[in-house]
């Protein structure tokens, strides 16, 4: 099913971990991230790594406090929002393999310096 609204009940997380839930939970997240998730401000750790997710929101750019993205072997099949660019002083590691993205890297990746990129 789709992925909850944390932002409601737990709108302090600072990390969360929701990674490998296909095989526990009947196939795992669907569908796109909602742009909820972005009012997590306090978020440090988010890891979607293996469900079927399809689309993370551009809004995930706002996350400023976020270490590591982690969204691995899932569905995305859209292209990198540009707007990911603006977590490039901020994230340790971004983690998009294993998916089925479209287009060319987003110029504003070019920020990422130090952050380790799967």
């Amino acid at each position: 099913g789709p992925l909850p609204d944390f932002s409601r009940s737990t709108p302090r997380i600072r990390e969360l971990d929701l990674s490998n839930q296909e095989p526990t939970n009947n196939g795992g997240f669907t569908g796109i991230v909602s742009a909820d998730i972005s009012r997590l401000d306090d978020l440090l750790v988010l890891n979607l790594a293996i469900n079927n997710l399809t689309s993370i929101p551009s809004d995930m750019g706002n996350l400023l406090n976020l270490k590591i993205l982690n969204v691995s072997s899932n569905f995305l099949d859209l292209k990198i929002p540009s707007e990911l660019g603006k977590l490039g002083g901020v994230l340790d590691s971004l983690d998009l393999s294993n998916n089925r993205l479209k287009g060319l890297i987003p110029e504003d990746f070019d920020q990422f310096v130090d952050t380790s990129i799967h």
